[in-house]
């Protein structure tokens, strides 16, 4: 099923609405890989059978409550090593849905979560299509809880759980189109500095003393003190600072 998407340039006057699918983001691939892609272009759904998070986790979304979505983007303006560009884009983007309706507490938790009050309410799925040195194509995926009541994971939440309301989906993800187009249309025009700024701001346990763990199982205080723009994230420790890749530490306590 088609649906244009009003209130925005180009993201969402492509959009194409599955009432199921493995993932969106693998229905967004076959787009690129068939050379059928529209900068802007959206696929979206009601429920996935595959979903997938960052570490590839499973993300949990009862059928109908929740957004599920990917746009793809033309990203040929950026440069391969500044893949984490679009981290801090989507992240923003997401943030600014949120502000909408709550406005305290939300963090952007590195590198793909939303955090309200320690819970997770989205979740970031970005993969990117070189060509030499660029990105020339991305798919940014994005789980966002909204009506959802009950989870299995205790650490998950939902807009409904926070307000005690139930939200009309459909213009919550053409306010969310609105909100990437914004993020995007900012970094293209360079303002990276301003959105890293942004993303610091509401990063999750910014300047807080925190336990982590390491690929050897290791515990450990930190102290966040940002994110490079490599995209490790960099801590502040007992012995000196360090910076960490996705895959090297993980949140504890």
């Amino acid at each position: 099923m088609h649906k244009l998407f009003k209130h925005t340039l180009f993201v969402g006057k492509k959009a194409f609405f599955l009432p199921s699918c493995h993932s969106t983001n693998e229905e967004a691939a076959k787009l690129i890989m068939r050379r059928e892609q529209a900068n802007g272009q959206v696929i979206y759904t009601d429920f996935q059978s595959k979903g997938r998070g960052q570490r590839g986790n499973s993300w949990e979304s009862e059928e109908g409550a929740n957004i599920l979505i990917s746009v793809v983007l033309d990203t040929h303006f950026i440069e391969a090593t500044d893949f984490f560009h679009l981290n801090i884009l989507t992240s923003l983007a997401i943030h600014d849905v949120l502000n909408e309706y709550i406005k305290m507490d939300v963090k952007i938790k590195w590198p793909n979560d939303l955090m309200f009050e320690n819970k997770k309410i989205a979740g970031i799925l970005i993969e990117n299509y070189l060509k030499q040195s660029v990105i020339e194509w991305c798919i940014v995926g994005v789980g966002l809880n909204i009506n959802q009541l009950k989870f299995n994971e205790p650490g998950a939440v939902s807009l409904a759980q926070i307000c005690g309301q139930t939200f009309d989906r459909e213009e919550l993800i053409g306010l969310l189109l609105q909100k990437v187009e914004g993020r995007y249309l900012q970094l293209q025009r360079g303002a990276f500095t301003k959105l890293k700024d942004e993303y610091h701001e509401s990063l999750y346990w910014k300047g807080q003393i925190h336990v982590f763990q390491d690929t050897a199982n290791r515990f450990f205080n930190g102290k966040i003190l940002g994110v490079e723009s490599s995209g490790k994230l960099r801590l502040a420790l007992e012995d000196g600072e360090q910076a960490f890749d996705f895959k090297e530490i993980r949140f504890i306590k």
